[in-house]
């Protein structure tokens, strides 16, 4: 056990693993293991309930015999989960923390791109995604599609789960010293932005990106099919793309959703990880993230590549009460940095290959790249 207050690495997983701190019904796959992470897979047999809910005192299964509706079954044929319908899943893994480490949830990048809703219960559990410190039992995830239909089978993994000690957050102060030290934020014009043009304030704030050539973000389709997690499907039945021209407003329409990308750039070095706050009132009306932890490495190349690649951060934005004017530079979300207790044995995008390494505006893993599409941009160097 490490004595150093940070998120806990790969390499903690796997001992935890060995040690029976995290526990599976089935043997966990090494891809599930990432750097401050670890992939959390859905059971077979879930439930179709009447609301979301937090089980407290009366544990989750009173709370199922109350609002549980009917079993899906999400065996190899899969289940469809249809829109704006609240489903529980218990989870292939469970827990048994020690004390001194809590964990915290978040969906997936998938899952947040495809504008999934999820949540991870606890047995007695009080509060969402946040599991305290002690917590011995089994785990469940809430999952509500918002905009599309989804197939889900036995093993997807939705969300993503830390393991912190102590408090992990830099400061304001922290923040500002270890950008000045290191590109972690990088300019659109390919040099480091450092910390002179950036507010910190509980976090970076980063702005949107409206000014790039062809489209500037894709607004979900009404009415579609099914999306299928294991499957590959064209972009235009289930997006429109959309462009901007400074002479017109961008207004964002309350309950749509939005894929759109950050101006800045940003690169994750060993030494932390990051976390968006999904939403902020005083940005505007809009949620702007589901899945909101970023690895190690994201974005990062050391020095003995001989480079410095970075990544765009892809904005899943919901409007809500009201229509929202989105000005390029308008500041929308705050990523905050998180020192980890010692560096991953594995970096996001090296050792562990993914889909949104060196991203600009890229959509989920589930849809076909297009021609002249941005997934085809390289990742942007400097020197």
């Amino acid at each position: 056990m490490t004595h150093r207050g940070g998120v806990l690495p790969s390499q903690w997983i796997r001992k935890a693993l060995s040690d029976g701190t995290l526990s599976a019904l089935r043997p966990v796959e090494p891809s599930q293991i990432q750097p401050n992470s670890i992939d959390l897979r859905i059971g077979r047999s879930g439930t179709r309930v009447q609301c979301s809910f937090l089980p407290g005192r009366d544990g989750v299964a009173s709370r199922l015999r109350r609002f549980g509706i009917y079993p899906v079954d999400a065996g190899p044929d899969g289940v469809v989960l249809e829109r704006n319908a609240v489903y529980l899943f218990p989870l292939l893994e469970s827990l048994k923390l020690p004390p001194g480490v809590r964990a915290r949830a978040n969906p997936k990048s998938s899952t947040g791109r495809l504008d999934i809703f999820c949540r991870l219960v606890t047995e007695h559990g009080t509060s969402f995604d946040d599991i305290p410190e002690g917590f011995a039992g089994q785990l469940f995830l809430e999952v509500v599609p918002r905009s599309f239909p989804i197939r889900v089978r036995e093993g997807d993994s939705l969300a993503q789960l830390r393991f912190v000690v102590g408090d992990p957050t830099l400061d304001d102060d922290e923040t500002r010293a270890l950008m000045a030290r290191e590109p972690i934020i990088v300019a659109p014009e390919t040099l480091p932005a450092g910390h002179a043009g950036l507010r910190v304030e509980d976090g970076v704030f980063m702005s949107v990106n409206l000014s790039s050539e062809g489209a500037v973000g894709y607004r979900a389709r009404r009415n579609t099919g099914a999306i299928d997690l294991r499957g590959r499907h064209p972009v235009g039945q289930f997006w429109e793309p959309i462009s901007h021209s400074p002479d017109e407003p961008l207004l964002l329409e309350p309950d749509e959703f939005y894929i759109l990308r950050s101006n800045e750039l940003v690169r994750l070095p060993p030494s932390v990880c990051a976390e968006m706050v999904p939403f902020d009132a005083g940005a505007g009306e809009v949620r702007t993230h589901y899945a909101g932890f970023f690895d190690s490495g994201f974005g990062y190349v050391s020095a003995d590549d001989r480079g410095v690649a970075a990544a765009a951060v892809v904005l899943e934005v919901r409007g809500r009460d009201v229509p929202f004017h989105v000005d390029e530079g308008n500041h929308l979300f705050r990523v905050i940095l998180l020192r980890n207790s010692e560096a991953p044995d594995d970096l996001y995008g090296r050792g562990l290959s993914s889909h949104y390494q060196g991203q600009r505006l890229r959509l989920s893993k589930q849809f076909l790249p297009e021609d002249g599409d941005p997934e085809s941009q390289l990742p942007l160097r400097f020197r």
